[in-house]
């Protein structure tokens, strides 16, 4: 009697797994770099729209303490401390080499730029540059 059991794969099956693998790979890489560029826009547009709100917010204090709408010259000024400490540890700086304004440096390092009227309290954004 005469049993030969064959163990394991074969060479050939082998590379037609590393082909399919490398196929999926190179479909799969491209995406997950475009999901990381959208987060990090929504998260933008979420923070800017934190900062007209709390600017508003400001102007309206202003009313009422002095029956005067104004806006802050520097709209970070209006967070409270933890805030602010949280966005400046995460790439937002008011003033990014000599360039006033809101400034988010990417983890690309890529940075985009806002710029803020404190007459009117309005917040435009800009560009971003690579």
């Amino acid at each position: 009697m005469n049993t030969n059991k064959k163990n394991g794969f074969t060479l050939i099956e082998l590379v037609i797994i590393m082909v399919i693998l490398g196929i999926l790979a190179a479909v799969a890489v491209p995406r997950l770099g475009n999901t990381i560029d959208s987060s990090e826009v929504s998260a933008e547009e979420a923070v800017i729209g934190n900062l007209r709100s709390a600017v508003e917010v400001y102007a309206m204090d202003q009313v009422v303490n002095n029956s005067i709408k104004s806006y802050p010259e520097n709209p970070f000024d209006v967070l409270d401390d933890k805030s602010r400490n949280d966005l400046f540890n995460n790439g937002w700086v008011w003033d990014y080499e000599g360039n006033t304004g809101i400034n988010h440096i990417r983890n690309d390092d890529s940075r985009s730029y806002w710029t803020y009227n404190s007459v009117e309290g309005s917040i435009q954004y800009q560009y971003t540059n690579n």
